[in-house]
């Protein structure tokens, strides 16, 4: 038998299977496409993890006292925690299909993603980006505000002694909002604790924890917090 070197056999076993090569432009539009795709997992892995940090630090964890650990598994940032490790798997995935995607080992590569995705999330968060991208979201994408924790509902629950408005008219210790359902509320705040954050002004939304007396609206304030995130800005107006 005559002998072949390697690359002649390898020539001669492509050809009989019929293989074509994959032209350039196509390789180079290949690479381009999975390196983008690794890109933009990357960056929506930032933007997830920033606002989950926006969602945590501006979390109502003093309601803990209140309403206990239940309220605060209710009110996690589930759904974005969900989207950071979807996007942690495809960034994994996408990487593999890169010219380095063989060079590296699965936990070298999350390992890699998860910084990156911190470090980027948290520039992000420092710049305010995350709340602008969550009430961007829940303003405009109503399928959104089924899958996450409703805040706006929780605090409209007056019997509960929970009070979400805008302040409509300031008068010494007494004001009047307006509530989610454009109901008018008296609100008593002589006694209140108000947070430092918390701005009493006209055109203000504010988070009351209190007391409402019985079969009227009259609302006698202990505790005033900011709307803070995850709020509807829009959420309170007279009809």
């Amino acid at each position: 038998m005559e002998n072949k070197d390697i690359s002649q056999i390898a020539f001669e076993k492509i050809k009989e299977s019929g293989i074509k090569p994959i032209s350039k432009n196509v390789f180079n539009l290949k690479r381009v496409l999975f390196w983008s795709l690794v890109g933009f997992a990357v960056l929506v892995g930032a933007v997830s993890f920033s606002v989950t940090l926006s969602i945590l630090f501006n979390n109502d964890w003093y309601l803990y006292n209140k309403f206990g650990f239940g309220f605060i598994l209710k009110s996690l940032p589930y759904f974005w925690v969900i989207c950071l490790l979807l996007f942690t798997i495809l960034g994994e995935f996408y990487y593999r299909k890169t010219l380095l995607g063989h060079r590296h080992r699965l936990m070298t590569i999350i390992g890699a993603y998860i910084i990156l995705t911190v470090i980027i999330g948290s520039i992000l968060y420092l710049f305010g980006l995350g709340e602008i991208i969550e009430q961007s979201i829940s303003a405009n994408v109503p399928v959104y505000n089924a899958v996450i924790f409703d805040r706006n509902g929780f605090w409209s629950q007056p019997e509960e002694g929970l009070l979400l408005g805008k302040i409509i008219i300031v008068d010494g210790s007494l004001i009047k909002i307006v509530d989610a359902d454009s109901v008018i509320w008296d609100i008593n705040i002589g006694s209140a604790s108000i947070d430092k954050q918390a701005k009493i002004g006209v055109g203000k939304i504010i988070k009351i924890i209190g007391d409402k007396k019985d079969n009227t609206i009259i609302f006698n304030a202990e505790e005033i917090y900011p709307a803070g995130n995850g709020i509807n800005q829009d959420c309170c107006t007279v009809r």
